[in-house]
């Protein structure tokens, strides 16, 4: 399957082989298959003949810093009232606020279809459609995280999001 973040996929977040050629030609970061194969050896260290996408985006882009990781853990503290390390959809729904988002906010769009859209995409990054563990909602935001320069926009949105 093809993630929001343009990155094949399957359900339970590891590429596969092929999966990982393609993701790496959609990025226009193709290879000499020598190159593909040594970098295969590397990602793949546990030969399981795949590679986890959270440790894959993490070894090219690097880790979100621990700035941002503090407003992840506020918004994951502020859904987790009850602390089990896991949260229904339905509880990330009801507390998911889309009212500030710039396409809202300009008329482009409606709150509503912005959260269905959000709640799809972290969904697809969860082991558990109907739930989502700490780590799952970290690798969402550290997906998200990529493609933001300023930690002030980022932070901003986790707070209009979630109203930290």
């Amino acid at each position: 399957m093809l993630s929001k973040r343009g990155v094949w996929t399957s359900r339970n977040g590891f590429l596969s082989q092929a999966a990982l050629k393609e993701a790496l030609k959609r990025f226009h970061l193709e290879m000499p298959e020598g190159d593909f194969e040594s970098l295969w050896l590397i990602l793949d260290d546990t030969k399981s003949d795949k590679v986890d996408c959270g440790e894959f985006t993490r070894a090219i882009f690097g880790e979100m810093n621990e700035y941002r990781k503090a407003f992840v853990r506020k918004a994951y503290m502020k859904l987790d009232f009850n602390k089990t390390g896991s949260v229904p959809m339905v509880d990330v729904r009801k507390c998911y606020c889309a009212k500030k988002h710039p396409l809202v906010l300009v008329g482009e769009t409606v709150e509503e279809e912005i959260k269905s859209s959000f709640l799809e995409a972290l969904g697809e990054s969860c082991s558990n459609p109907n739930e989502v563990s700490y780590s799952e909602f970290e690798d969402y935001y550290e997906g998200l995280s990529f493609g933001i320069v300023g930690d002030d926009d980022f932070v901003n949105i986790l707070k209009n999001s979630w109203g930290i």
